[in-house]
Parts: structure tokens; C-alpha cells; sequence
């Protein structure tokens, strides 16, 4: 059985669809790098990356001698916003089900309701694996 494409929660799935595929891989495949609370803004932005060169940006990025996609989602007019429970443990979950988000992982569990959710662009980048 396939998982669910998330894409199609999004107000502009086909910021994500023409560079990851369609449907695009499941969230599950990319790290999420950070999550940007704007209550001024009542929005979420979470910023998520791998190491991959998308189908549909291959020959593009592979020329440019990029090895890794970043892309964002910008969840607007955010309500409801709670944490159930946080530790220093990655994020290894984000679950977008109609207008509700879930990030979870080993003792963390945050949730909101979003108004909307807003793709920005995939973009490649040449990063490093050492550390």
C-alpha cells in the first residue's frame, strides 16, 4: 500500500510536483532541518532537506553539481498550536492530514491547525557530508 500524498494538502502542489515527482517521495525521505514559529504572523514555516537529486531536476542539478534538495512549507494562519511533549531528539515525523499538522519524534509531540499550506520552491545545493 502507497502512502498518502502529502502534496495534495498544499494550496500550490505543483511547486513541489515538478521538481519531486507526483506524487513526490513522503515526507518521511527528508530531514526536517527547522521550524520557524511566527506568532506575529500566526504561521509555521518547517524546512526540510536531503540528500537527493529529484527526477524532475536531475539533468539541471546533476550539471551543477548539486547533490541535495531543501524546499519549505508555510503554514498560515496557524491555531491551536500545542506541545505535548518536546525533547533534544530529532524530528521524525511531520504528518499533514486536511488542516492538521503533527511533528513527532522519541518524546516529542507538537500540533496546530493551518488555514493554509504554501510550498515554497525546491531548491538544489552542493552540500558536504563531513561534519
Amino acid at each position: 500500500m502507497s502512502e498518502r500524498d502529502w502534496s495534495a494538502e498544499l494550496a500550490n502542489p505543483e511547486a513541489i510536483r515538478e521538481v519531486l515527482g507526483s506524487p513526490p517521495p513522503p515526507l518521511t525521505d527528508y530531514y526536517l532541518a527547522s521550524v520557524l514559529i511566527d506568532e506575529r504572523e500566526a504561521s509555521v514555516t518547517l524546512r526540510f532537506s536531503a540528500f537527493a537529486v529529484p527526477a524532475g531536476a536531475a539533468d539541471l542539478w546533476q550539471a551543477r553539481g548539486h547533490n541535495a534538495v531543501e524546499f519549505a512549507l508555510v503554514c498560515i494562519g496557524v491555531k491551536n498550536f500545542e506541545v505535548d511533549a518536546w525533547s533534544g531528539w530529532p524530528t521524525t515525523a511531520a504528518t499533514l492530514a486536511g488542516r492538521t499538522v503533527v511533528l513527532a519524534g522519541q518524546d516529542k509531540r507538537v500540533s496546530f491547525e493551518t488555514a493554509e499550506i504554501r510550498a515554497q520552491a525546491p531548491v538544489g545545493h552542493l552540500w558536504s557530508r563531513a561534519q
